[in-house]
């Protein structure tokens, strides 16, 4: 279902990551903001599984924004607070007026 531009009205961050040396033969990662977009975010699937005897719950969504040519895996979405990082890119509708992207929440 296509979405009517009234329906992207969360306010999202696109990020960009850099990864900088760290002065010890490392590197830190760090995010830097690429774009302020508006879009929608709906919650797809739940699960848990089990790391370290402790059980961890995984929520992925589906966050749709209106079409960029320049969003892939290897940013991250942050909404209020939230981070969700791009797992696919896929365009919603052959005219390319939108942009899905399957992301995964990160707990923090």
């Amino acid at each position: 279902m296509t979405p009517s531009i009234g329906e992207l009205r969360r306010r999202l961050v696109i990020e960009a990551a850099s990864d900088v040396a760290d002065g010890g033969g490392g590197y830190a990662r760090t995010w830097s903001a690429l774009a302020t977009v508006f879009g929608r975010i709906e919650p797809r699937r739940r699960r848990e599984s089990v790391d370290d005897g402790r059980v961890v719950g995984l929520v992925t969504h589906r966050i749709t924004i209106r079409w960029r040519d320049d969003v892939t895996g290897d940013h991250r979405f942050v909404a209020d607070g939230t981070v969700y990082r791009v797992l696919a890119v896929e365009a919603h509708d052959e005219r390319r007026r939108f942009l899905s992207c399957l992301c995964e929440e990160e707990r923090q």
